[in-house]
């Protein structure tokens, strides 16, 4: 850890008052944001803490002498961009780029001493890696900052901005991708102490350090359910800003069509709304944009009411001689009962685990939801999901169908999630087909389990999730969404490849055969004319292009908003991973 000098304890005694009295942003008007903006802790002297931080590096000067002549501890003052574009060079110049991650933690631990935790320290080892559902994830930044209100990210912004060091955030981190949701060198800001649910008229007011299991067990307190994760220890902000799949999608949409207002924190710290009304194009941006034009610290659901609960639940088949049939049902749900009876949602696995000693199984484990707000006297799955329930007798017994309340399906779906094995996520997108969907579970099974079926924790799923025309025309009907689904006339499936293993060793054997799956798979489909270009970009893996396969249109809109509300480029060019606006200029 970094000892504290003289004067940066100094300055830290000075500014605890400060923060005493500053509790709430300032606010500030600007012709060309709608409505308010917030700035947390306006008065603090940003300058003046970044000095003391070049002064305990021993580095005088590096940030401090290039910034802009704006007085930054005066109340209303802000970082407008075009004082900071004559930052840019810095980050050009022979100073190593861990210099600037260094003046931005030191700063942040004088201003945040119990929120910032550098190399070392306890804290650090408490908030990195197990934020972390991979292990393929671990990093080691420079500091990991831990704020638990938008005025702490205001602020953090302000001096991660002029202090031109990278920085990653993660909100559940239920990534595969290495350096998707951390960094190597710079701040990561963990969102988990942002937290807290609050139901209003309509709507949950949701902070994005929250994982799905809390928000629907707040939610299933007050009779009601709103679009999220369908597994209760994924992460709110990554799900929603990917477009997000949940159980009522084919009803409802995707998750981020259901949002009424997002607030975000730019890069120059400001603090505002993207709704329908105020900040449209922001809005839309976010609704499958990502994580490329700020940090979204609250998001706001559209509720309804669930006074019945849902009925839902797993299906077990142990029996591969089923699976034809399986297959069968699975493409008529996708075809015919979906679209009958959109309050229902299927997700299909196919399954193969390795347990020591006995070899392997295969497994399809299906999960079936059907809203049940209607008035039926005994609800059951209805007739879109009875031929699914009706396949195999013995599955009844072993099934844990039920009317329950709403939340309580991703908590059973989340329970067996573990962080710190070796994981892989990837996805592509066909036209369903009975015919294919059978080719593809055939081409994955006969690929990896032969090669990779008895490795020490190996467990493989092939998935199949549809999104028909209903799903797409909801959002639509909300004002759109950055995903470029419009016009779709008949569903569509997204193939999902989840695979995780215990070691390391195994890495480059198990992902090289991943890629081969991956690349017959979607030829296959391209032969028969049923591929679909959309990757949907919770699942991607890294050398996809998910917001490329958006489309031009809505690539362009990602463009404006991107210049419009991050002119330098910061989330951009000083977030090192994630998926990017493709066709921006460079960095």
């Amino acid at each position: 850890m970094v000892r504290l000098s003289t004067v940066a304890l100094g300055l830290l005694y000075g500014l605890s008052n400060i923060l005493g009295v500053v509790a709430d942003s300032a606010t500030l008007t600007d012709p060309a944001i709608d409505g308010p903006v917030g700035l947390g802790y306006a008065g603090i002297n940003m300058t003046a803490l970044l000095a003391a931080a070049e002064n305990e590096l021993g580095v005088n000067g590096t940030v401090t002498d290039n910034l802009p002549d704006d007085n930054y501890g005066a109340p209303g003052t802000t970082i407008s961009a075009r004082d900071l574009q004559k930052l840019q060079e810095l980050r050009k110049r022979t100073y190593g780029r861990g210099i600037f991650g260094a003046i931005a933690c030191l700063s942040l631990k004088i201003l945040f001493p119990s929120k910032t935790a550098t190399t070392g320290s306890s804290n650090y080892n408490q908030w990195n890696n197990p934020s972390f559902w991979s292990a393929t994830t671990y990093m080691a930044p420079t500091c990991v900052f831990r704020p638990t209100s938008v005025d702490d990210i205001s602020c953090a912004m302000k001096l991660i901005t002029l202090s031109q060091a990278d920085f990653n955030v993660v909100g559940g981190g239920h990534s595969a991708i290495k350096g998707w949701a951390n960094t190597e060198d710079g701040v990561l800001i963990i969102l988990s102490g942002l937290t807290g649910v609050k139901v209003k008229p309509g709507y949950a007011e949701v902070s994005t350090g929250e994982r799905w299991g809390n928000v629907f067990t707040v939610l299933d307190q007050n009779k009601l359910m709103a679009l999220g994760g369908r597994m209760s220890t994924v992460g709110v902000p990554g799900l929603v800003l990917g477009g997000g799949v949940s159980y009522l999608t084919n009803q409802l949409g995707f998750v981020a069509d259901q949002v009424k207002n997002f607030q975000v924190v730019l890069a120059n710290g400001w603090v505002v709304n993207a709704n329908a009304n105020a900040n449209a194009d922001l809005f839309r941006a976010l609704k499958g944009g990502s994580s490329n034009f700020g940090i979204v610290t609250r998001v706001d659901l559209y509720t309804w009411p669930c006074p019945r609960g849902v009925y839902s639940g797993q299906l077990y088949f142990s029996d591969t001689r089923d699976y034809p049939k399986m297959f069968d049902a699975v493409y008529k749900y996708h075809t015919v009962g979906a679209l009958a009876d959109t309050q229902t949602h299927l997700i299909s696995a196919f399954v193969y685990v390795s347990i020591p000693g006995v070899g392997g199984m295969h497994m399809g484990a299906f999960t079936a939801f059907r809203n049940i707000s209607g008035s039926e006297v005994n609800p059951g799955p209805g007739p879109a999901l009875q031929e699914i329930v009706d396949l195999n007798p013995t599955t009844k017994n072993t099934s844990t169908l039920q009317v329950r309340p709403y939340g309580t399906q991703a908590i059973e779906l989340g329970a067996g999630d573990m962080n710190g094995l070796r994981q892989d996520m990837r996805d592509f997108s066909v036209y369903a087909d009975n015919q294919l969907y059978k080719d593809l579970f055939q081409l994955w099974n006969e690929t990896m389990i032969p090669k990779h079926g008895s490795k020490a924790g190996f467990m493989g799923t092939i998935a199949f999730q549809p999104i028909t025309t209903k799903a797409v025309a909801a959002g639509t009907a909300r004002g759109g969404n950055s995903l470029g689904l419009e016009g779709n006339t008949k569903t569509m499936a997204i193939i999902n490849l989840t695979h995780q293993w215990g070691s390391a060793a195994d890495d480059a054997a198990i992902i090289a055969s991943l890629d081969e799956v991956l690349a017959k798979s979607i030829a296959l489909a391209k032969a028969r004319n049923l591929y679909h270009p959309y990757f949907y970009l919770n699942y991607a893996r890294k050398q996809d292009n998910p917001i490329g396969s958006y489309g031009t249109a809505s690539v362009n809109r990602l463009k404006a908003a991107s210049n419009f509300y991050d002119p330098c480029k910061i989330f951009q060019c000083r977030v090192p991973g994630g998926f990017k606006i493709p066709g921006m200029s460079s960095c």
